[in-house]
């Protein structure tokens, strides 16, 4: 392209070529009189091939020296209609531009799934340009619904349940979308109006005083775990690892190390280039310490686990271009599918989206507050189940009410920053539980750093 461009200019034309973000076409530009622009994406000329440059190089300049600078027309004003139809991308382009995106990125590739293979956005017609239209239908109904409907255009579309975990990814899609630079396409509102649906319970429920997380007390939880563990020994000691070490549920698979003679853990590797989790490698504390013998996380027993956990569903490590990883030949390594390993503990906990049988025996409650009832004084509670991440929200709260550890350290060995920390995982904390932080932490003698 720089050889292109510098005949080009040899040639005195005012004209360049070049490759716009997220386009699989060439695009010429043309410095007008004055010192403006116009561009137009050249379609039929292919950004990636060396043989299309030196063609439309070519074809630049045998049409400039035919036409002239009045009579050019390759780049002429085109009308309103035209235009608006060269301006947005189309959906073949969108779909390569979101999975090259996403793989850069090293994480989540589920959800690319709509932009590859036989995805949904790969199957609307490729003649058109891409609309803000074709993003809501996808976000507002479900999957089945929406393929039935391409092959028979009088069939109904069917809204999706935005209680379903399909609805977030739906969210997530429309999300990833934006960042990726389409945002004429998926706007800011759009994402809004999506959260809003799904928040409308839980707007009542916060206008209500309820509270919006199930947080286990930690004798609930060793007594669920022991149950657990007598149960189903294996997800017996996954919870444990959760519940000891505050971990998102996926970060299970990826623990390098298990625990050493003081407890610690170590997720992922320390390199730059390969980034197995969500966050990339850190280092874990055990809260309680005494869990790490109770529930035998180390040791032998720890490495048959999480062998026989690998073994019954393996993660699947891919390259920067989304192959399968080969130690030998690649040196960027990332988990494609993180996701679904989570989605296993989710199910296995708690899940409208598993079967019965699946679940385990042994449920885990907690205690929720509610408002009081009209013309009570006092607020009442009521027992919900669990989920997973509760467990590691148990672990925030725990470390502060328990410990002398500062904001930023608690934030380092979960994984995220000392602002989400306080924002998210410490929302729910109790005015007791800050009580006996507060006695720890300033009657001690150790006060908390900022």
């Amino acid at each position: 392209m720089e050889r292109a461009n510098g005949i080009l200019r040899l040639h005195e034309l005012p004209l360049r070529i070049r490759v716009r973000r997220h386009s699989q076409w060439l695009s010429v530009y043309e410095i007008r009189p004055g010192g403006g622009t116009r561009e137009r994406a050249m379609r039929g000329y292919a950004a990636q091939s060396d043989a299309d440059v030196q063609r439309l190089c070519d074809a630049l300049i045998e049409q400039w020296r035919a036409d002239g600078a009045k009579g050019w027309t390759l780049l002429a004003e085109p009308n309103a209609a035209s235009d608006a139809h060269l301006a947005l991308p189309h959906w073949p382009e969108i779909c390569a531009a979101l999975v090259a995106f996403q793989r850069a990125q090293g994480v989540n590739m589920n959800l690319v799934g709509p932009f590859k293979g036989k995805g949904y956005f790969c199957l609307l017609p490729a003649d058109r340009p891409a609309t803000e239209a074709d993003v809501r239908r996808f976000a507002l109904h479900t999957s089945e619904s929406l393929k039935a409907r391409l092959e028979d255009p009088a069939a109904l579309l069917q809204p999706m349940a935005t209680h379903r975990q399909g609805f977030r990814q739906k969210r997530e899609v429309v999300s990833l979308l934006r960042r990726a630079g389409f945002g004429a396409i998926a706007p800011e509102s759009l994402s809004e109006e999506l959260k809003a649906m799904v928040n409308k319970k839980k707007v009542a429920l916060l206008a209500a005083g309820e509270s919006r997380r199930r947080i286990p007390s930690t004798a609930a939880i060793e007594n669920w775990l022991d149950q657990v563990m007598e149960e189903e020994p294996l997800w017996g000691w996954v919870f444990a690892m959760v519940a000891t070490y505050g971990l998102r549920p996926h970060e299970v698979w990826h623990i390098a190390e298990l625990p050493d003679a003081n407890g610690l853990i170590t997720i992922g590797v320390a390199a730059r280039h390969i980034k197995v989790t969500k966050t990339g490698f850190r280092v874990a504390l055990p809260l309680p310490a005494e869990w790490v013998e109770r529930y035998q996380l180390g040791g032998v027993n720890g490495e048959q686990r999480l062998a026989e956990l690998r073994r019954r569903y393996v993660p699947k490590f891919v390259n920067e271009e989304g192959q399968p990883f080969d130690p030998e030949r690649d040196l960027v390594k990332r988990c494609d599918n993180n996701e679904r390993l989570g989605a296993v503990c989710c199910h296995k906990l708690r899940s409208s989206d598993a079967k019965a049988e699946f679940e385990l025996q042994h449920k885990l409650y907690a205690w929720v507050e509610t408002a009081p009832a009209q013309g009570k004084k006092k607020a009442q509670k009521r027992k919900e189940r669990c989920v997973p991440y509760d467990l590691r929200h148990a672990y925030a709260i725990r470390a502060r009410e328990t410990t002398t550890w500062n904001y930023a350290d608690v934030a380092a060995v979960m994984g995220h920053s000392p602002e989400v920390h306080r924002r998210t995982y410490l929302s729910e904390i109790t005015g007791e539980q800050t009580k006996a932080s507060v006695a720890r932490r300033m009657l001690g003698g150790q006060p908390e750093a900022a």
